[in-house]
C-alpha cells in the first residue's frame, strides 16, 4: 500500500514519487476497465415468441433460434443465442449452466454450447460461432453425463443441509452454495469449527439417505404459503414469486429451482473434503459425490500403497511410521 511504503522509505531518508504512482495507477485502472468492458451488438430477431424451458423433463429438444447477438469481452468474441424451446439450465441459484450441442437437423452441422447463462429469467446459450443457417430447425442437446453429475451434487447439498441441522442444531441455515459437475460448496450458519466426529456424523447421516434411494417428490407451481405448510425451507439468496417449486427427499423439503436426481441412490456417495470459516459465524464445507469419490479413494489408496512400499509393506503401517519418527528423534 502506498501509505505504508511512504512510511517505510522515510526511515531510509528516501521519498516516493507519488505523482508518478498516481499516473501509473490511473493507467492501470483504465486497462482494467477496458478488460472488463462488454461490447455487445444489437439483438438480431429471427422470430417472435417466449422461451419455454423443458430441462426438468428432457435432455434434448427440437428448437429454433428466436434471436442472437455478437459479444466482445476481454479479447474474446462469442455469440449469445436464445431458443424458443430449451432443455439447457441457465446458471442460477449456485448451480452452473449446462453445456451441450446445437445441431442443424437438415445439414448435420453441429456447434458447441460452452455455457448457459440466465438473463431476465431467460436461458442465454453461449457459442463460439453462429450456425450457417440461424433460421434452421435444430436439435438442442445437453451434455447428459455432466448434467447428471451436477444433479448429484445439487441433491447432495439438500441432504447435507438436513444432516447438518440434525447434528449441529436447527440454527443451521444455508447462506450460499456452488454446484458444478466437479464439486459442491455449501455455506451455512454455525458458531464454531466442526470437529472430525461431527463431520463424520454428517457424512454418515447423508449417506444413509443416499443408500435408502429415496425417490424425488417434486411439486411445481405451488403457492408459497402451501410450500411453507409442507415444511419447505427457503434457500439463501433466492427470490421467490407467488408460485414455487418444492423438492422433497423423504423428510428433506426445500424450495429449489435447480435440477435434481430421480432418487438419492443416483448420488452414489457423499464425501466431505474440507470444512472452513468464510466469515464470522459462517462455515463452508466442500464435498464430492459419485465418480469423484471413487477418484478420491483411488488417490488415497495409491498414496498409502506408495508409503507402505517405503516400509517394505509391513502389516501395521502406522506403527512402522511411529517407530521411524522415534528413531529419527533419538538420532
Amino acid at each position: 500500500p502506498l501509505d505504508l511504503t511512504m512510511l517505510i522509505v522515510k526511515d531510509y531518508g528516501m521519498t516516493v514519487d507519488q505523482e508518478g504512482f498516481d499516473r501509473e495507477m490511473a493507467q492501470q485502472k483504465q486497462r482494467a476497465r477496458a478488460a472488463a468492458a462488454i461490447e455487445a451488438g444489437d439483438w438480431v430477431i429471427l422470430a417472435e415468441g417466449e422461451q419455454q424451458f423443458t430441462g426438468y423433463d428432457s435432455v434434448a429438444e427440437q428448437a429454433r433460434i428466436l434471436r442472437y447477438r455478437h459479444v466482445k469481452q476481454k479479447n474474446r468474441q462469442f455469440y449469445q443465442l436464445i431458443l424458443d424451446r430449451t432443455p439447457f439450465y441457465g446458471e442460477m441459484g449456485g448451480q452452473v449452466g449446462d453445456t451441450g450441442t446445437l445441431t442443424d437437423i437438415a445439414t448435420g452441422e453441429s456447434i458447441a454450447i460452452s455455457d448457459t447463462k440466465r438473463e431476465n429469467g431467460v436461458a442465454v446459450h453461449i457459442t463460439d460461432k453462429l450456425p450457417a443457417n440461424p433460421e434452421a430447425l435444430f436439435d438442442a442437446r445437453i451434455n447428459v453425463a455432466r448434467r447428471r453429475a451436477i444433479e448429484a451434487n445439487h441433491s447432495a447439498t439438500h441432504l447435507l443441509h438436513q444432516a447438518l441441522r440434525q447434528v449441529l442444531g436447527t440454527h443451521v441455515e444455508q447462506k450460499g452454495s456452488f454446484v458444478s459437475d466437479q464439486v459442491l460448496r455449501f455455506d451455512f450458519s454455525h458458531f464454531q469449527k466442526l470437529t472430525p466426529e461431527e463431520i463424520r456424523r454428517v457424512e454418515h447421516l447423508a449417506n444413509s439417505r443416499v443408500r435408502a434411494a429415496i425417490p424425488r417428490d417434486e411439486k411445481r407451481c405451488v403457492s408459497i404459503d402451501k410450500a411453507r405448510e409442507m415444511g419447505a425451507m427457503a434457500l439463501f439468496g433466492e427470490k421467490y414469486g407467488d408460485e414455487v417449486r418444492v423438492i422433497r427427499y423423504g423428510s428433506s423439503v426445500e424450495l429449489c429451482g435447480g435440477t435434481h436426481v430421480d432418487n438419492t441412490g443416483n448420488i452414489g456417495m457423499i464425501k466431505i473434503i474440507s470444512e472452513s470459516s468464510i466469515a464470522a459465524g459462517i462455515r463452508r464445507i466442500e464435498a464430492v459425490t459419485g465418480a469423484r469419490v471413487e477418484d478420491m479413494l483411488d488417490k488415497m489408496q495409491d498414496t498409502l500403497r506408495e508409503i507402505g512400499s517405503m516400509f517394505n509393506n509391513v502389516p501395521d503401517l502406522v506403527q512402522a511410521l511411529r517407530k521411524s519418527i522415534d528413531e529419527n528423534a533419538e538420532l
